[in-house]
């Protein structure tokens, strides 16, 4: 299981992407800007938090797009612990 409590932290992430391994996956965590239009059509920047896993054994740069699986969570340390949670639930799914 995938614990990063005490590991990380928003400060971390919003300064640098937090990168790690478990059991056959990869996963990547980073801060990204996003554009999101509002009611009226003008777009606005929301930042949010990328979880990013792919199978090991290759660096992220070096893997291709289709093998990647993204999902996005609120910038906020709630969503950081949902992001742990998912991350979680893809090994299950997917390298258990």
């Amino acid at each position: 299981m995938i614990d990063l409590h005490g590991q990380i932290s928003l400060g971390f992430v919003k300064k640098r992407r937090f990168t790690g391994s478990y059991q056959g996956m990869r996963y990547l965590l980073q801060k990204k800007e996003t554009e999101k239009a509002d009611g009226e059509g003008e777009p606005r920047t929301e930042t949010v938090l990328e979880a990013i896993v792919w199978p090991e054994p290759m660096s992220f740069e070096a893997t291709e797009e289709e093998a990647k699986v993204r999902r996005k969570f609120p910038f906020h340390k709630d969503g950081l612990w949902e992001a742990t949670e998912w991350l979680n639930q893809m090994y299950e799914e997917r390298y258990r």
